[in-house]
């Protein structure tokens, strides 16, 4: 650590210590319609408490919980469920106090000492996260009181306030920006959608209306796998089928000489892909386009291959896509085993443009695609950076550059 640094128990740094019992013997009746809202995992998914969906308790059954009553600038760390979650009750909180279900405990700093955003973020990005985690979630702490215990005994690195509020600022600076960054993501997509419904209802005099399976060459399950740990052929499942694309982290390989693969079941680039069981994911689908290697499929996906003589590959992927509902209500069978028969999807009726209009349609929704995949990227990149900038500027390690102030001073 850099000189003016020092390490310190959260027992030094915080006034109080709490946990949550209220939820032990909970029951709906308890809940009223406004009042003290409980706070729950629900309630912790990001840095500062997210308000929403509370449920209430009256002030009176409130007050008997005193050692359970969070107030703004309250840290609150999850026991279990959750584990490990760290959530500042905000400055500017809608309430003036919360209660904390039997799964949360909290601390509260002396904010002479250290101010409470810095404790969140250490406590929930910083060496503090490991101390939780290794602590007070393990299985050997189930009361929540021991677990106070341990927290109290949590150290953390601690820079002087000042320090602490440059490192607040500009942590919160990137927050900022990545959080304007998924606004615009989100904007992009809903207008993608709406362009693509637009585009693809329009309708006309010199559209045709076809099964699927008169305007595909084949419509056919892919092959059972063998799978192995070497490097063989790629296979994809249906957790590879998300979003309009297919995503590599979840693929596994398959023994090609074990159990070789009908050449029909190699994907094309001009193939889309449609999950064809189980609830939740049926109905998902995505275009394959160019690949780098040989890919084949399981069992649980169908492979729906075009005629180009008849549509445009790209257009078929862009239009099964936008009929993703109406492809999972083509299932049948019981709940947990629902399947999507290939003589069911092939019955599917399909608008078809002209060439032509195919040819547009895909230009617009690609170039769309464009800029979303471009903004991800540009979030992707400031996620990183923010990690980096987090393992940095906790450890005391790494001094804030000197153009900080002139650059926070521009943005704040």
């Amino acid at each position: 650590m850099r000189d003016g640094w020092v390490i310190k128990s959260l027992d030094e740094v915080c006034t109080k210590f709490g946990a949550g019992p209220f939820g032990s013997n909970m029951k709906v009746s308890t809940f009223v319609d406004t009042g003290i809202p409980v706070v729950s995992g629900n309630h912790m998914t990001e840095l500062e408490l997210v308000e929403k969906s509370f449920n209430y308790i009256t002030e009176d059954h409130a007050n008997r919980m005193q050692s359970s009553i969070v107030q703004r600038n309250d840290v609150v760390i999850t026991k279990a469920g959750t584990i490990g979650q760290v959530s500042l009750i905000p400055e500017n909180s809608r309430f003036l106090k919360y209660i904390l279900s039997s799964r949360q405990l909290f601390v509260r700093p002396d904010i002479e000492k250290v101010l409470p955003k810095y404790l969140a973020i250490y406590l929930k990005y910083g060496r503090g996260q490991v101390q939780i985690l290794s602590n007070v979630n393990r299985t050997g702490v189930p009361s929540l009181s021991q677990a106070v215990s341990f927290i109290k005994k949590v150290q953390i690195e601690l820079p002087s306030l000042p320090e602490q509020k440059r490192i607040v600022d500009l942590i919160s600076s990137v927050d900022s920006y990545i959080e304007a960054l998924q606004q615009q993501l989100e904007s992009a997509k809903r207008s993608r959608n709406a362009v693509l419904h637009e585009l693809l209802t329009a309708g006309g005099d010199d559209w045709l209306r076809a099964r699927l399976s008169e305007i595909c060459t084949m419509i056919k399950r892919g092959q059972a796998p063998s799978y192995t740990e070497q490097r063989s052929v790629t296979v994809l499942n249906q957790k590879c089928v998300r979003n309009g694309r297919i995503q590599f982290e979840f693929a596994r390989q398959t023994d090609s000489n074990t159990k070789p693969i009908n050449e029909w079941a190699y994907l094309r680039a001009e193939d889309t892909l449609v999950n064809s069981t189980g609830v939740g994911t049926l109905g998902r689908v995505a275009f394959v386009g160019p690949q780098d290697e040989p890919l084949t499929v399981d069992s649980h996906l169908t492979i729906v291959r075009p005629d180009e003589n008849k549509i445009q590959p790209s257009f078929l992927g862009l239009s099964l896509h936008f009929r993703e509902a109406d492809i999972e209500g083509l299932a049948a069978g019981s709940s947990g085993q629902t399947e999507l028969s290939r003589e069911a999807l092939g019955n599917l009726i399909i608008a078809i443009p002209p060439i032509s209009e195919q040819k547009r349609i895909v230009e617009i929704i690609t170039s769309m695609d464009r800029v979303t995949n471009q903004t991800q990227q540009t979030i992707t990149e400031s996620q990183n950076l923010r990690s980096g900038l987090l393992s940095d500027l906790l450890s005391g390690e790494h001094e804030i550059p000197v153009t900080y102030d002139k650059v926070m001073g521009a943005t704040l």
